[in-house]
């Protein structure tokens, strides 16, 4: 009766250790996903920091802007990232622009150069990816009563079109 039992209690002891092993392998391979998109944030983050000499001079910073997510595609499954800051400056429109034309940043995965964009508050286009309204409205609100004489914009810098890797979030 015990060698029976003894067969049956390592059946038992293999199944679980079987059943633990697929358990963990399961959570390890759903976990991973999200830090990988934080760590692209963080390293296009990282490389963004190249901008900084280019700024007009009478700029003023007023809000950091980081973001992924499916933010430019809709209903597409995708992973979208997005860093910038938004900025105050005394400047034209036309001068501002000119000062971070034709500028590009180290992509976060070596694929190339990224183009880095400038977007003006005033301008319609800020509705294109739901998520530039909420930024404005938060940007508009920390500069206040300054915004009056000032150039209110954003320079960004974007990669698109990264797997989700079952993260929810770019779904």
């Amino acid at each position: 009766m015990t060698r029976d039992s003894d067969i049956v209690m390592r059946i038992f002891a293999g199944f679980g250790l079987i059943v633990f092993l697929l358990m963990t392998a399961f959570i390890i391979g759903a976990m991973w996903k999200a830090p990988i998109h934080q760590f692209n944030l963080w390293m296009l983050g990282r490389n963004f920091r190249a901008v900084h000499p280019h700024h007009p001079g009478d700029s003023q910073y007023v809000l950091r802007i980081r973001d992924f997510g499916n933010l430019f595609r809709g209903a597409s499954n995708g992973c979208d990232y997005l860093v910038g800051e938004a900025r105050a400056g005394k400047g034209s429109r036309e001068d501002i622009a000119r000062s971070y034309g034709g500028l590009f940043i180290q992509s976060f995965d070596d694929t190339g150069p990224v183009p880095v964009e400038v977007r003006f508050f005033d301008k319609e286009d800020w509705m294109d990816p739901y998520r530039w309204s909420d930024w404005r409205d938060t940007a508009e609100a920390y500069v206040g009563p300054a915004a009056l004489n000032a150039t209110l914009y954003t320079v960004f810098a974007r990669q698109s079109d990264y797997p989700p890797y079952g993260d929810m979030r770019c779904n």
